[in-house]
């Protein structure tokens, strides 16, 4: 007796009753274990995100002027605020391991290693650009969904609201299909779905980290 014969024979006040938990269970389930999850990274992220391009911004400028002054008390003075930033409140900790090996390096050298300098400004500039890019998608999705006509942000709206429905179609459809074929199939194909599964979960997730 498969499920959907089961089904069609149950009390449809217990079909209902059981659809019914189950649709709660699931947005308990999802409220629990991913819209709290992704809040509380948000909230995490946000704040470090700000808080990492002000710090290269400020160890930036700095090598700027070290560059421009490279000998003299201008440049001394430089070095001594680069040091105080990698000294105080953390900031050393919101530094990639390369770039704060390099600044160090510069701030405590008499010498200013020009080659040295030079290359630190460019790893900065390449962060600083992935960060600001991550800022202006942010900016843009708001602008396109955000828009101060009420028709273009209904339309925006209803775009957006088709794409996560179109979404979501594909991803179920895709695991019901799973499953049915997983269910009809012999031991060998079973494994070859499972197999399969567990590839598309690792390139999902890799492709999530871009």
């Amino acid at each position: 007796m498969d499920i959907i014969t089961i089904i069609k024979e149950a009390n449809p006040n217990v079909v209902i009753f059981l659809l019914t938990t189950l649709v709660a269970f699931i947005s308990w389930l999802i409220k629990s274990l991913v819209e709290k999850p992704l809040a509380e990274s948000k909230n995490t992220f946000t704040k470090y995100f700000d808080k990492r391009i002000e710090i290269l911004t400020e160890v930036k400028t700095r090598l700027n002027f070290i560059a421009y002054f490279p000998e003299g008390e201008d440049n001394l003075e430089y070095k001594n605020q680069l040091q105080t930033i990698l000294l105080t409140d953390g900031k050393a900790a919101y530094l990639s391991k390369e770039v704060y090996n390099n600044v160090l390096r510069i701030a405590i050298d008499e010498k200013t290693n020009e080659t040295l300098l030079l290359d630190t400004v460019k790893m900065i500039d390449e962060e600083l650009y992935l960060k600001i890019s991550k800022v202006q998608d942010e900016i843009e999705f708001y602008r396109r969904f955000s828009n101060y006509s009420p028709f273009r942000r209904f339309v925006g709206i209803t775009v957006l609201s088709l794409q996560y429905v179109i979404a979501l179609t594909i991803v179920f459809s895709t695991l019901i299909y799973m499953t049915i074929l997983f269910i009809d199939s012999n031991l060998y194909q079973r494994i070859g779905i499972i197999v399969t599964g567990i590839l598309g979960i690792f390139l999902l997730n890799k492709w999530l980290k871009r």
